[in-house]
């Protein structure tokens, strides 16, 4: 695909733009009695029906919260944190949040990098992965600082930590931002497998397996496959059958980084390593518009490393958090932006203007490559499921009451659940055509990722400095300068999108 292409079909934006805005009232949940609607709203679930996954792509923690009152709900809200007590250690807590950052994003980092420019990619590279690393280590001493304020435990999720620092209504905002994360992460996959396999569809030349089973079949009709696919599979309730999805997924990726790699040293370009090295310094320096670039490709970098609502989990498996958690955070931004830095920039030495919006495209589809893309497909369409149940639950917990789903029938509940699915692997579907692969995810990144990632927590954090009596000044100048950064990359992201869908 062609970059004119990348937002061939970007005219939907603002209907995509007007939803998320919207989602904060559309699904405010009624008010329950006391404060106790806010964990009805997380954890209506019941138990049986919605196994506890920790660690990967969910929003709450495994906390067993009882509904048979209100003050007993809420008491053991509060004693939750301290009857499970965590076991994860700072190198697997490390490990999680790289696996984490590190995904499908990683092959769009080369397009980032040639819209930005060499130094200009490298600059936003730093100050995103910066700044994330920031406000992840801001919300977990939140936790702690509002625990001692209140007298409570530590919040175990961020719509918990939102509500308790900033009110309802801010908490119902977050709420809204991490369905239209979960959301519209899941579109960036169906874009992606798209993408893909469209590619492999339109390659007749290498003869490969997708071309040989169903030829010139374009980008939508994939996508549309891709969604009809994952719709059964998002009913799936026991997400334990998808256990395998987390070590396919490190395998694919870092393959796929691998592969791309050794591809272009040897095979095409094939100049060797020490010359693909040297074109690193004959490439564009910096973008030919700021403005354009920061709004059109930060997003996507905000995608990759802005995974503030998915830590959560993480944080509430250690032993230790409130000491080890801010190393674990460094220690994976960091390995993580060496290794998506050295690819993005190898890689645009090896194709230069022609890198394509998932450099994946920029290699040939022979048998072994070809497998390898159909291996990242497949690793996306099973990981599909577990970060959409986010989303799901958000919504059925906003739309079914808890006393709807304990005394409605089986058949009827199934059937309102499917209806729920339906609706939001058609709204992934319907985000998904917004453009490509990049286009999405700079979407998703910089409006639901970055407001999540660089607005709240240092408004959580300036909230429960003055509260505690702290009103230095001085100390809040960090917090508003990231504060307003987040402003202007949501304002940015936007504003280029409406420009490219009036365009």
């Amino acid at each position: 695909m062609n970059n004119n292409n990348r937002y061939r079909r970007i005219s939907v934006a603002p209907i995509i733009l007007i939803a998320f805005l919207s989602s904060a009232s559309a699904f405010t949940p009624v008010r329950l009695g006391n404060n106790n609607n806010l964990q009805r709203k997380l954890y209506a679930t019941k138990l049986d029906d919605e196994p506890c996954v920790v660690g990967e792509n969910v929003v709450q923690s495994c906390e067993v919260i009882s509904t048979a009152s209100d003050d007993e709900s809420q008491l053991l809200v509060k004693r939750s944190a301290t009857s499970v007590r965590g076991t994860q250690t700072k190198l697997s807590a490390a490990t999680n949040l790289g696996k984490c950052i590190c995904g499908a994003g990683s092959f769009a980092l080369p397009h980032v990098f040639l819209d930005e420019g060499v130094l200009g990619g490298t600059l936003a590279m730093t100050l995103c992965g910066l700044l994330a690393a920031i406000t992840m280590q801001s919300i977990n001493r939140s936790r702690y600082a509002v625990s001692r304020i209140e007298n409570v435990d530590p919040p175990s999720s961020y719509v918990a930590l939102t509500e308790m620092a900033l009110g309802e209504g801010t908490s119902n905002i977050v709420f809204a931002l991490t369905l239209a994360a979960s959301l519209g992460v899941c579109s960036t996959y169906i874009a992606f497998v798209g993408q893909t396999l469209a590619s492999l569809s339109a390659d007749s030349i290498s003869n490969n397996i997708v071309n040989s089973m169903a030829p010139d079949v374009d980008e939508r009709t994939w996508e549309l496959i891709t969604a009809a696919t994952v719709y059964p599979l998002s009913l799936v309730r026991n997400y334990g059958v998808f256990a395998f999805t987390s070590a396919l997924g490190v395998t694919a990726v870092l393959g796929g980084i691998a592969t791309t790699l050794a591809y272009g040293i040897f095979v095409d370009p094939g100049r060797g390593i020490f010359d693909a090295l040297s074109a690193v310094t004959e490439l564009k320096m910096w973008p030919d518009s700021i403005a354009d670039a920061f709004g059109g490709s930060f997003g996507t970098i905000a995608y990759l490393f802005c995974v503030n609502f998915l830590t959560f989990p993480i944080i509430n498996s250690m032993k230790n958090a409130e000491e080890e958690y801010s190393e674990a955070v460094s220690s994976a931004v960091a390995v993580i932006w060496i290794v998506n830095v050295v690819f993005a920039l190898i890689c645009l030495s090896f194709y230069g203007d022609a890198t394509q919006d998932l450099v994946l495209q920029n290699l040939d589809n022979g048998p072994y490559l070809s497998a390898l893309k159909i291996l990242l497909c497949v690793d996306l369409l099973f990981t599909f499921p577990v970060v959409f149940s986010s989303g799901r639950q958000i919504l059925e917990n906003a739309i079914l009451s808890s006393g709807a789903q304990e005394d409605d029938n089986e058949l009827s509940l199934a059937l309102s659940r499917a209806a729920i699915s339906a609706g939001a692997v058609g709204t992934c579907f319907g985000l998904s055509q917004v453009g490509g692969f990049g286009v999405v995810a700079n979407l998703v990144g910089g409006l639901a990722q970055g407001t999540l990632a660089f607005i709240i927590p240092p408004a959580i954090e300036i909230a429960l400095s003055r509260r505690s009596g702290d009103n230095s000044i001085a100390k809040e100048i960090p917090q508003w300068a990231v504060g307003s950064f987040g402003v202007v990359v949501v304002a940015a992201v936007t504003y280029f999108t409406l420009k490219e869908s009036i365009s």
